[in-house]
């Protein structure tokens, strides 16, 4: 079944605090858009096949994301959901 990220469909913003100082962290975008010129249009499932994080298995969309208090680029792992978990009978 298809997965699809929260974050990017824009059903919920990235809530995530610094590792460093706890500050929230602003979404940069998906980590995968950042590996070349063409990343953005290379298939997702595809770029998560061979970045070297377990991503694909875990149904996860990692994205980088910035803390202005620190000046630090962090990876952001978000778990993506099936659309049966969005929509679910009788809600």
């Amino acid at each position: 079944m298809d997965h699809l990220c929260p974050v990017c469909n824009g059903l919920t913003s990235l809530s995530h605090a610094c590792q460093r100082c706890g500050t929230p962290l602003a979404d940069a975008g998906r980590l995968y858009d950042y590996y070349g010129d063409y990343s953005p249009y290379r298939d997702i499932n595809d770029a998560k096949l061979d970045n070297g994080y377990p991503d694909h298995r875990n149904h996860q969309c990692l994205h980088t994301a910035w803390c202005s208090t620190c000046q630090t680029e962090q990876t952001v792992a978000v778990q993506e959901c099936t659309p049966a978990m969005l929509f679910r009978e009788g809600t």
